[in-house]
């Protein structure tokens, strides 16, 4: 057993991040109802202002019960956990049902658990000696999972032998799940942001539908936005009498942050940290241009609604025709299979650029197999056939909408039968970045979206002022040892 990486005690800070990674590091927001709050948020100040009802005793909420699929019968079945119960849930159990059948002699019981759950239960396990002998979590997580000691390193046990390879997989992927020259993980797909996009809305305000021919920048997209844009009365933010406070059909929505912050942060050249990740960027001068300009599209132009609580999800005003743009994640191709209607009349394109320049970047990340550090070795050699039976058998995962993470498998899929992921596979190879590769990257990540938040919040925030306390509170994160 490789002990390299073996926990000796579990740290109450990664305890907490890891209570709150259900908001942050989930493949999918469950419709939420805003995309951001501001810092000491409107969220709680309802409820504890002056007059407001107190709860005294909150009822204790019942643990969601996890999705288990058993195949085959045996006294120590390999135990896998993972957090995919949405929509991509059920492709994945077909997936196992197939690897059970082509492997009669390996027996699997397989918990499908909410993502906030899981990430109590596995670094805790992990941390009293009994983790599971395959965990599947985001690409994103691994420089802080590995640094508290809670993943094997899987350089000798995977890709030494040629099991797999790291050329069959993006490189900067592979660059974000790799630690000190170990590679910790095997991506088992791609995920993240691309444009979704209404044809009948542009058709009806006078736009071409085709993907060649959408807006290149921000200046271009702006033009459009503001004759698509339509309150109940027909009018649009030009016309005399808009009512921007009625709005019948928007333009764009401020979509996850998880996704959306980062991408448009890149497109006008800024960003949270800069490639070394230790320098703080989140304040500079192009990333305080790209919120002014989400800002604007909110609170000057009015094509798009304020993220503030109480905003409709923008697949909800999608599937309604009331949003022509829509950032969403690979994952809403279930959302258009459980709406033919919706999908008869939806463009998929590569994101569109916001910036002055049409600069083109967008956020990717990846599901990833790992083995949990303490796993011994007849665990670790169950969970090495799965994972590489699962690498090489990731086609049928595209019925999710999420894009095989082997780039062999990605090139074999057709385009007629799977549209979105082949324009997913092709936008992520082309201009995908993935997050930060930083050991503290859950409490980055929640100091500058609450900056973001808290300078998207009102007409009247600051965006340079909320960026620049976001930065310096980033500068104290990163400064630690």
């Amino acid at each position: 057993m490789n002990k390299m990486y073996r926990p000796n005690k579990l740290l109450l800070s990664l305890t907490l991040l890891m209570v709150i990674a259900i908001a942050l590091s989930s493949c999918a927001p469950a419709a939420p109802a805003a995309t951001s709050a501001p810092a000491g948020g409107a969220t709680e100040a309802a409820a504890t202002e002056a007059g407001a009802p107190q709860a005294t005793e909150a009822p204790v909420a019942a643990e969601p019960t996890p999705v288990v699929n058993e195949f085959g019968t045996c006294d120590d079945p390999l135990i896998l956990w993972h957090g995919l119960t949405g929509t991509d849930g059920a492709v994945f159990a077909t997936l196992l049902e197939q690897f059970a059948k082509e492997n009669p002699d390996v027996c699997l019981k397989a918990e499908g658990l909410q993502w906030d759950i899981f990430f109590q239960k596995y670094p805790t396990a992990t941390a009293a000696g009994s983790p599971p002998d395959m965990v599947i979590f985001h690409a994103a997580e691994v420089q802080q999972m590995a640094s508290q000691g809670l993943m094997t390193p899987l350089e000798d046990i995977m890709y030494k032998d040629g099991t797999i390879k790291k050329s069959d997989y993006n490189s900067s992927l592979i660059d974000q799940i790799t630690v000190d020259g170990q590679t910790m993980a095997v991506p088992f797909d791609n995920h993240g942001w691309m444009l979704w996009y209404d044809k009948k809305i542009l058709e009806d305000a006078g736009y071409p539908t085709d993907a060649e021919s959408l807006p290149k920048n921000g200046a271009e997209f702006l033009e459009w936005a503001q004759k698509i844009t339509t309150d109940v009365n027909g009018k649009h933010p030009l016309d005399a009498g808009f009512d921007k406070d009625n709005v019948q059909i928007w333009a764009h929505s401020f979509t996850w942050p998880n996704y959306t912050q980062p991408t448009t942060l890149w497109q006008f050249g800024g960003g949270v940290l800069a490639e070394d990740n230790k320098t703080v960027i989140l304040d500079s001068p192009e990333s305080i241009a790209a919120i002014q300009y989400w800002k604007d599209l909110m609170y000057k132009y009015y094509v798009c609604p304020p993220a503030i609580p109480g905003q409709i999800w923008a697949g909800d005003l999608f599937k309604n025709g009331r949003v022509a743009f829509m950032w969403e994640g690979t994952w809403t191709k279930g959302m258009m299979n459980d709406n033919p209607d919706i999908w008869a009349h939806t463009g998929v394109a590569f994101i569109n650029s916001l910036a002055p320049d049409g600069k083109q970047a967008v956020k990717f990340d990846s599901h990833v197999m790992v083995i949990p550090a303490g796993v011994d070795e007849d665990g670790q050699g169950k969970a090495k056939v799965l994972m590489a039976w699962l690498a090489a058998n990731g086609a049928a995962w595209a019925n999710s909408g999420q894009v095989p993470a082997n780039l062999a498998v990605q090139k074999s899929l057709d385009e007629a039968t799977y549209p979105s992921v082949v324009m997913a596979a092709k936008q992520f190879n082309a201009i995908g970045r993935t997050d930060m590769a930083s050991k503290y990257f859950l409490e980055i990540q929640t100091a500058y979206q609450t900056a973001i938040g808290n300078a998207l919040a009102s007409p009247d925030s600051d965006v340079a002022a909320e960026l620049k306390a976001g930065a310096e509170a980033i500068r104290a994160i990163v400064a630690r040892p």
